[in-house]
């Protein structure tokens, strides 16, 4: 089978990742993955680097620009793909009018809750979540024309649960800092937490426009000794096997796929009750918050620290979970099935 994949972005996040970790997938099964990306995307030598991918990097000013729309026609029509998969707003527009013009099927990943003017020659919709779909639902767009299918990680799922430190908790969290993410309240919620029991490490992942004023709230607060400003985090499961508790901040989160790679990994999960996360995770994997509340966030994070037998039961079932519904080997042989239905119906 072949299938283009196209993503127009230049940074990295959670979407990228999953672009990125997905072409990989599908090469390695044997399909011929056409990856377009934008020629300054910032993970690009990865994708190249990938087994049975052949990268395509093209220029892209915005929607408007019909020499970059000239350009991924010409390319999709070489490689002659049985399904275009599109990600993100900007790919998915040109990922629609290609396949317009070349009468191919397009699927579009929603990553988030999207704006469908940027959708109008999409096919077929890949929700991420059950949310996701009733936003698609609420939006007009037919039942049969959704299909849910979780993200998923590449991160191998540990053999058996890794012990935990000797003597202080080390919790740890990472992703982009910016304010939706909730970092802010984290460090708040791990002052509370040292008042209270005088023990334990924090190690902070990431980079983004807040990192300034992370490290200078740390400061602030006191808690410099005590938390380690990672930088980003290129090898994640270097990172998660320095810790014992993963803590998900965030005010808002679509999905979360660092609550998988925690998942895989086998740590004890605490986790703000937003969107994604919700789905993912129940009182039986994780222990639960509501979002901005940083003397709730410090409470679960003493209860998860003392009540050691509890957090190793948690964690012992979310990596199950991970295993049966959101590792490589449950979600992507979903995704092949459905480029094999939406070729046949085209």
């Amino acid at each position: 089978m072949k299938v283009t994949q196209l993503m127009i972005s230049k940074g990295f996040g959670g979407a990228e990742r999953y672009f990125v970790d997905l072409c990989a997938a599908l090469g390695q099964r044997g399909v011929a993955v056409q990856a377009i990306c934008h020629r300054r995307f910032v993970r690009r030598a990865e994708l190249e680097e990938s087994y049975g991918v052949d990268v395509c990097p093209v220029m892209v000013r915005g929607t408007w620009d019909v020499l970059a729309q000239s350009a991924i026609n010409r390319l999709v029509g070489k490689h002659c793909p049985a399904v275009l998969h599109a990600h993100l707003a900007r790919g998915s527009h040109f990922a629609g009018r290609a396949g317009a013009k070349l009468g191919l099927p397009v699927t579009a990943k929603t990553h988030n809750y999207v704006d469908l003017k940027y959708y109008q020659h999409v096919d077929h919709f890949i929700a991420t979540t059950l949310k996701q779909r009733q936003y698609l639902l609420d939006k007009g767009i037919e039942a049969s024309r959704i299909t849910v299918i979780p993200n998923f990680t590449r991160l191998p799922g540990v053999e058996a649960l890794p012990a935990p430190s000797a003597h202080e908790s080390v919790f740890m969290s990472y992703g982009r800092m910016v304010q939706k993410k909730g970092f802010d309240v984290l460090l708040s919620a791990f002052r509370q937490y040292l008042d209270r029991t005088h023990a334990g490490y924090l190690l902070l992942g990431g980079d983004g426009p807040e990192s300034i004023a992370l490290k200078r709230l740390a400061g602030d607060l006191g808690i410099g000794d005590r938390v380690r400003f990672c930088g980003w985090v290129e090898d994640v499961s270097a990172f998660l096997d320095q810790g014992d508790i993963f803590v998900l901040p965030s005010r808002d989160e679509p999905f979360g796929i660092v609550v998988l790679e925690a998942m895989a990994r086998g740590k004890a999960l605490i986790s703000t009750r937003t969107q994604g996360p919700m789905e993912i995770l129940d009182a039986e994997t994780a222990r639960l918050v509501e979002p901005g509340e940083s003397p709730s966030l410090a409470l679960a994070m003493e209860e998860t620290a003392l009540d050691r037998s509890g957090r190793e039961a948690r964690a012992a079932r979310a990596l199950r979970v991970f295993r049966e519904r959101y590792s490589e080997a449950a979600v992507v042989p979903q995704l092949v099935q459905l480029y094999t239905s939406l070729a046949r119906v085209r």
